[in-house]
């Protein structure tokens, strides 16, 4: 089977960039947007309030435990991928009641104030709550997967991570709330916008399942985890999800507490973190569709891998004088470390979609997300003994030499995955099993 090496994005016509559906990316970064609200909450406001109430800090394991059921998304999703009414549209068959029931169970929590009484109960339905988001959640990345194709998946990824990062900040946000308004309104305000946010994609039809599912089921096939991780591009993809999680998790995961370690105020660290990672990832967002169109999607991988070792030589000098810039001139430099740095992250997550199968989009999706975020525990388990040991300039040269030789991995080994992509492809299209297929080789 003839395939040339080529990466598909760089052969999209223009006519065919000019027809991108810019109200389909939209609705589902406002999917993706509902996906992280419930994070930014669970990570950021909801520890604040619980602190604030007189948890004690030997009992905040407990608010890990909503975290444990994304770990075996990849199991939920061979369910996901299967199972689906085509009237209603695959995914918004588990869209709908999953947002609804996590939503009526934010509401649920709205009448348990938080208190050393309810804090049990409380994590107990946010558990609950996860699981359900979890089912959500693989529905959702598939959707995305299926839906994107060549010619809009830049832009596509793009608009998701943007919005992605504003339903985390939103999520967060909600700890204002609180201040002012109490438990029971900040609770009904979490529910509210978690159903607003999937409803542009859910007003939307969805389209038919992709042919190449289409083909799965034609076969009496059944989404395989076995197959995803027996597949020849899987020999790289998976590795390099983890070693990427594991990258940059390891560079940024000491950052708060640098700053905190040169002085810095932490009523200042909540104004550069949020103001940097915003102007950042958006900056990020709105220039990576334009280099991938000139450059492609390995020379914007290019392109961002160049800053990273920029990026820890600034914070490792930063470290040796010892001295820190304004707040202004900080935020400012931050932002411009983020801007530059994070298109190679979207670079990467644009890959993510371009290489789940079709064919099974929601088991692909959830298996890389859970190596990525693998990576992404052993990354953060790591850098603080590594910070502590050698200290915070030879920690960021270290991290620096990670980072940017991880990057190189996936700028080397881009154009050999495409072509391998390319060749599963049109075995998932044609109406024989791979094995057949093989075998008639």
């Amino acid at each position: 089977m003839a395939v040339q090496g080529v990466e598909r994005s760089d052969n999209v016509e223009q006519s065919d960039r000019e027809k991108i559906d810019y109200a389909k990316l939209l609705s589902i970064g406002s999917l993706h947007m509902g996906q992280y609200f419930p994070m930014g909450f669970g990570g950021i406001a909801l520890p604040a309030i619980l602190r604030s109430v007189g948890m004690p800090l030997s009992m905040m394991w407990l608010l890990g435990l909503p975290t444990i059921p994304r770990s075996f998304k990849w199991l939920m999703a061979l369910v996901v991928d299967n199972y689906g009414s085509r009237r209603i549209g695959m995914r918004k068959t588990w869209i709908i009641p999953c947002t609804l029931l996590g939503a009526s169970l934010y509401y649920a929590i709205s009448y348990l104030p938080p208190t050393m009484a309810t804090i049990h109960v409380i994590v107990a339905i946010l558990v609950l709550k996860s699981i359900i988001m979890g089912a959500q959640d693989i529905a959702v990345d598939a959707f995305a997967a299926e839906n994107m194709n060549d010619a809009d998946r830049a832009t596509g990824t793009s608009i998701i991570n943007f919005m992605a990062t504003i339903g985390g900040f939103l999520g967060g946000s909600l700890m204002g709330a609180y201040d002012i308004l109490g438990w029971r309104w900040t609770m009904t305000i979490a529910a509210t916008l978690l159903i607003l946010a999937v409803l542009p994609a859910v007003i939307r039809k969805e389209p038919p399942p992709p042919p190449a599912s289409e083909m799965r089921r034609k076969r009496g096939e059944r989404p395989s985890l076995i197959k995803a991780l027996k597949r020849h591009d899987s020999y790289y993809i998976i590795p390099f999800l983890f070693a990427f999680g594991f990258a940059g998790t390891f560079m940024g995961a000491m950052f708060t507490l640098f700053l905190v370690d040169m002085g810095v105020p932490l009523p200042k660290i909540g104004g550069i973190l949020p103001v940097a990672g915003l102007i950042g990832s958006g900056g990020a967002a709105f220039a990576t569709p334009v280099i991938v169109k000139h450059l492609g999607l390995r020379g914007a991988g290019i392109v961002g891998m160049c800053f990273l070792p920029i990026e820890g030589l600034t914070f490792a000098w930063l470290s040796h004088s010892g001295e820190l810039p304004g707040f202004f001139a900080l935020t400012a430099l931050c932002s411009v470390l983020f801007f530059t740095t994070g298109i190679y992250g979207y670079a990467v997550s644009i890959s993510r979609f371009r290489w789940a199968s079709k064919a099974q989009a929601g088991t692909d999706y959830s298996l890389q997300s859970s190596l990525w975020n693998l990576g992404v525990y052993a990354g953060g388990a790591t850098a603080g003994f590594v910070a502590e040991w050698f200290e915070y300039t030879v920690y960021y040269l270290i991290a620096a030499v990670i980072a940017t030789s991880i990057a190189l991995c996936y700028v080397l080994m881009f154009n050999h995955v495409e072509r391998l992509v390319q060749v599963r492809e049109q075995v998932e299209l044609e109406d024989l099993a791979p094995s057949e297929e093989a075998g008639a080789e």
